[in-house]
């Protein structure tokens, strides 16, 4: 198992925050533009902002069409699939029941790695961890909504339910793939993810929406797109990869415990959102769940 340094702890700390401010720019952002349309266009964005630097550095991209299979498939798995499962569902569940189902990513990722990352261990200390970070997951975004998913009648709810339970299985998916796929540079990784996603993005969005339908969106919605794709979505992808070739799967898979603490606060701060007091009491929570899956490391 990896020794998770200060290093580590910083790129997690950055990742939430890249992966929090999404839930801030995707309010903006939906207001005029449509789901798809915003999901093609942070992925185009983040190729945009990229690819670019790619070339400024003097590197290019791949050429191995091994390699590319594997960018296409996180791409597919890490982008496209989750964002339309995950989006699709929340039109017909709560956002804070969609956060907890999602909160299943960490426990699906540990569950994965352990059977094909070499290194990854189930062990008594990180499993309870994990599961004590999950309660306060449920704190943070509401007890309440755990009775929505025994309450739930219809059969759209259900699908929703599993919608979004099909999302963060995608999201841990990704993680193992992230770290099983070959040694690639990593500006090249992201570069290439981003180009692939945004091109079947486009594909799709368009099949649904015509292009023609961004022209009466909103500059501040436009502006919302860009902050997901050059934040969200272009440099979230170059310190996940980092992450992942350094610190593992399970360990970058806490990010989904504590990114929806990270959206609360922002949402207090941005948009004059209320702060339950149960939010600060799950943080603790999910810290005491993370502090005893990483005591493994230390005894």
């Amino acid at each position: 198992m990896p020794t998770h340094t200060p290093s580590h702890w910083l790129m997690l700390g950055a990742l939430v925050a890249l992966w929090g401010l999404a839930f801030a720019f995707a309010k903006i952002a939906v207001e005029t533009v449509a789901p798809e349309w915003t999901m093609a266009g942070r992925l185009l964005t983040g190729a945009a902002l990229l690819l670019p630097w790619l070339l400024l550095t003097g590197d290019r991209l791949l050429r191995d069409g091994r390699a590319w299979g594997w960018l296409v498939a996180l791409a597919l798995i890490g982008n496209i699939a989750p964002f339309f499962t995950i989006s699709w569902g929340q039109q017909h569940i709560s956002s804070a029941l969609a956060g907890i189902l999602i909160g299943f990513t960490p426990l699906a990722t540990l569950l994965i790695a352990r059977a094909f990352v070499p290194g990854e261990f189930i062990t008594p200390f990180r499993l309870a961890g994990f599961v004590l970070g999950f309660a306060g997951l449920v704190i943070v975004v509401g007890p309440d909504a755990l009775a929505d998913i025994a309450t739930a009648s219809g059969g759209d709810v259900r699908l929703a339910q599993g919608a979004v339970l099909a999302g963060a299985f995608f999201f841990a998916c990704n993680n193992v793939m992230a770290r099983l796929a070959p040694d690639m540079p990593l500006l090249a990784k992201s570069s290439g993810v981003m180009l692939a996603g945004a091109l079947m993005g486009t594909a799709i969005a368009g099949t649904m929406t015509p292009p023609a339908a961004l022209l009466e969106a909103s500059p501040a919605s436009l502006l919302g797109v860009a902050g997901l794709g050059v934040f969200s979505t272009g440099l979230a992808a170059i310190v996940f990869f980092r992450l992942i070739d350094h610190a593992g799967p399970t360990f970058v898979s806490l990010t989904n415990y504590l990114v929806p603490v990270f959206a609360a606060l922002t949402g207090y701060l941005v948009f004059g959102e209320e702060l339950r007091a149960g939010v600060l009491g799950g943080f603790a929570l999910i810290l005491a769940g993370i502090a005893l899956s990483e005591w493994r490391l230390r005894n």
